[in-house]
């Protein structure tokens, strides 16, 4: 897994919660592990297809989820329940895996994503990909945002 390819899941996560969530990111970890499996009960996955492949799985806490979709609220909102609160996330894990596959892309190498998935709770089974996956945390005041990017060069666009 090459560091031009993490780099920018990082960069665009950090500034993505600094515009939409007025949010400031602080990295705090960064570990291999052996799958995207999450840590938390709150899990975005987004799979990633093109020239690289694999799943990004954006993983909070439901308190940090619920802070986060309030920050993200327009003023007029006078409900945050738990629709809005998993859609706000799904959003924002969409348009950083959005933004970071329209960087890595290029005239030759060509990247989509697949729609976000929401998982929420422990209690469930998703078999994920078995790829090296680099674990990111991201620090904020409203608790930490796991990243678990788990790609690999595919062999074609």
């Amino acid at each position: 897994m090459k560091a031009e390819w993490i780099n920018p899941f990082i960069s665009n996560a950090i500034a993505v919660f600094e515009q939409m969530a007025n949010l400031t990111l602080e990295r705090t970890n960064l570990t291999l592990k052996e799958d995207p499996t999450p840590s938390n009960d709150v899990s975005i996955i987004v799979g990633i297809t093109g020239f690289i492949q694999g799943q990004v799985v954006y993983s909070l806490k439901d308190h940090t989820a619920q802070r986060i979709a309030q920050a993200i609220a327009p003023k007029s909102a006078t409900k945050i329940d738990s629709a809005f609160i998993e859609s706000s996330i799904a959003e924002v894990a969409n348009i950083i895996t959005g933004r970071t596959t329209i960087q890595l892309s290029g005239q030759d190498k060509i990247l989509h994503i697949t729609p976000p998935t929401i998982v929420i709770g422990r209690n469930f089974s998703i078999s994920f990909v078995k790829l090296k996956t680099i674990s990111v945390n991201l620090a904020s005041r409203f608790g930490t945002v796991e990243i678990n990017i788990a790609i690999k060069e595919s062999g074609h666009s």
